[in-house]
This record gives C-alpha cells, sequence and structure tokens, in this order.
C-alpha cells in the first residue's frame, strides 16, 4: 500500500508525515511550476499547470496502473489527524489504514473511505455499504478500477457514484476518522475555486448528471450537492447496508 498526495499551494504540507510514522510509503503529486518549492519527500511532476482536480487524480490513477501499485490511498494535503471513535475519540497516525486494509482485502468493494473526526462519534454502524460518499482520504483497490474521474464536476462524488455503477461500490468505515479544515477555508489547494464559487458550479454539473440522485442545497452559505447515494445503488441493484 502507498499514499498518493496531490498538492498545490501548500509547500509546507505536513500531511506525508503521519504516513511515515506508520511506515507508509507517499508520493506527491506537484505541478511543474511549483515542484521546487516543495521540501517533501518523492516528489512527481504532473507535467502540466493548472489542469484542475480532475486532471490530477487521473494522473494518479495512471501512475498507479503503470507502475503496478494495487492499493493506494488518495489524500488531500491538508489532513491533520487520524484516530478512531471507540467510545471515546482517539488520535492515531495513518496506521489506521493497514488496520482498514487488512480488512478491505476480503471484500469486494473497490472505493474504501472513513468519516471526519466531527461526525464519527454518533455513528452507529461501524460500516456503510454504498449508503455514503467519501472524499479527503480514501483506498483504492487499482487493480479493479477501471474508471476515471469526470472534468468539472465534484470529483470525490462523482467518482463514488461511477463506483457504484460499475463495480460492487463504496465501503465506508464510520468510526475511522481524520481531521482537516473547514471546506474553502485553507489556501492553496482549491482555496481560489471555493471563493470564486467554481465549486457551485461543478455541484450543480454532478446533479444534472445524477439527478434524481442528487439535489443542490444550501449548506453553511454555500450551494452544495445532496446525494442520494443508497436509491442510486439500489436502482442498480447493488449491495447496500
Amino acid at each position: 500500500m502507498i499514499a498518493f498526495i496531490p498538492t498545490k499551494g501548500r509547500p509546507k504540507t505536513k500531511t506525508y508525515k503521519l504516513f511515515e510514522e506508520a511506515g507508509i510509503d507517499v508520493k506527491h503529486f506537484i505541478e511543474p511550476n511549483e515542484i521546487e518549492l516543495y521540501d517533501v519527500p518523492n516528489k512527481i511532476s504532473i507535467e502540466k499547470n493548472n489542469q484542475g482536480i480532475s486532471y490530477v487524480r487521473n494522473f494518479m490513477l495512471n501512475y498507479a496502473r503503470k507502475n503496478n501499485h494495487e492499493w493506494v490511498i488518495f489524500c488531500d494535503d491538508d489532513v491533520t489527524a487520524f484516530g478512531i471513535y471507540n467510545g471515546k475519540t482517539v488520535k492515531k497516525d495513518a496506521g489506521i489504514w493497514l488496520d482498514i486494509l487488512d480488512k478491505s482485502k476480503k471484500l469486494p468493494f473497490e472505493l474504501i473511505g472513513i468519516n471526519y473526526a466531527q461526525h464519527a462519534w454518533h455513528e452507529k454502524k461501524a460500516y456503510s455499504i454504498n449508503k455514503k460518499y467519501v472524499e479527503v482520504c480514501v483506498l483504492l483497490n487499482m487493480k479493479k478500477i477501471k474508471w476515471d474521474y469526470v472534468e468539472g464536476m465534484k470529483q470525490d462524488r462523482q467518482f463514488c457514484f461511477e463506483t457504484i455503477r460499475n463495480g460492487y461500490g463504496v465501503l465506508k468505515f464510520n468510526h475511522y476518522w481524520f481531521r482537516c479544515p473547514d471546506v474553502g477555508t485553507n489556501k492553496g489547494g482549491l482555496y481560489n475555486d471555493y471563493k470564486n464559487k467554481a465549486d457551485e458550479e461543478a455541484a450543480k454539473r454532478l446533479v444534472q448528471t445524477y439527478y434524481p440522485y442528487a439535489k443542490l442545497v444550501k449548506k453553511k452559505g454555500r450551494v452544495e450537492a445532496k446525494l442520494n447515494i443508497k436509491e442510486f445503488a439500489l436502482n442498480l441493484n447493488k449491495i447496500v447496508k
């Protein structure tokens, strides 16, 4: 297992240290005009600048395929902690992904995710199958994933839909968690897109593509796409649990 971290405008990212402490190899995927600014291990140039998040995600998918990586973590560059809720919120390092990998190897699902730290404590079930989307930090079974990210919409959520459509689907471990800044508050990354409301246009395109299983809602002053992953999966006769 290896972790891929796409990063833009955050040369002081420390997310990789969480993985290093757990003995998990990391590669950083960086635009060529920024790569010399970063003092991080294992830098990979993504060959083009300013092509958007779907471009770098697909670059990482293709890199994993070409280099025969079977299990790959895609993790945002501003994740600050991992942990588990077991009656109380326990902070850990990225070693939780070793536990998740051990569980996931025995199951057919292509895309595996965990929860936001602020939500893990109130989840009643340890896991969900094809009921919830996953984002920010996810594990991919690359031997099974033959589809790509689509440009111009909310990429994490679009990828969940396509994983359910084309494979067994999405497994979410509800009590494992990550911590990161609130959406649109951390400079670098997609910060400018949020300020320019490009994410709202991406949400609209997602809804247009996956209606009636997605609709627009207002959330904390932003226009967001609310998904009905469960009904989408049921309509395709997929496992839902």
